[in-house]
């Protein structure tokens, strides 16, 4: 006589603490970079009168002020990395940013939504072994969402990390926020190489 098949246990859903979290770090972090480029890469902060502005007209102009005033870039390394302002009608890394406006934003919030749904998505899909795709997919939700708070309130994002080499090669103008993507991505091509699809695992055995 045969014993029953043992089944898996299901995978249970997974917690979105830590998704959240590392959410949570990447926009904050992404914004207070934005606030500190805004306030001394332009003059948006410089008071008309000369008087100290309060932090809550700084948090204001901070919001909604468009299209400040450039101030002079800050050399971190001289030829190759620069604090610069820039204003990013496009995706990350400056991509599509020439387009028309009236096609360009809407296309940008509506792909953004759609992929912050997808990424919660598959996240609740994935297994409790594959925790570097978990953090993956947060670093991405988190970037999007922060460059998505851009869009939303000024219509264009704030870039400000300039890297190039000598006056010959330069890398187009970066935020934290497309390096948290970067790096997401990164892990997630990694996570596929540590954990192929299920077509090429193998079977979990019966015992009879």
């Amino acid at each position: 006589m045969s014993e029953p098949e043992t089944l898996a246990a299901p995978n249970p859903r997974p917690s979105f603490k830590v998704f959240g979290g590392v959410v949570a770090a990447v926009l904050v972090f992404d914004q207070i970079t934005k606030w500190l480029a805004v306030a001394h890469l332009t003059t948006a902060f410089h008071s008309i009168t000369g008087d100290a502005l309060g932090f809550g007209a700084k948090l204001s102009r901070f919001l909604w002020d468009k299209h400040p005033v450039r101030a002079n870039a800050v050399t971190v390394l001289e030829d190759f990395w620069h604090f610069r302002y820039v204003e990013n009608p496009g995706a990350a890394f400056g991509f599509l940013s020439g387009s028309a406006a009236w096609l360009r934003l809407p296309f940008f919030l509506t792909t953004s939504v759609l992929a912050m749904i997808f990424i919660v998505y598959y996240f609740r899909k994935t297994q409790a072994n594959q925790v570097v795709l978990r953090i993956a997919l947060a670093l991405v939700f988190g970037g999007a969402l922060g460059n998505f708070a851009d869009r939303v309130r000024l219509t264009y994002v704030i870039d400000f990390i300039d890297w190039h080499w000598f006056d010959k090669a330069t890398w187009p103008t970066f935020n934290v926020a497309d390096s948290a993507i970067t790096v997401g991505v990164a892990l997630m091509l990694l996570d596929m190489w540590w954990h192929p699809s299920a077509k090429t695992r193998p079977q979990a055995t019966t015992e009879r």
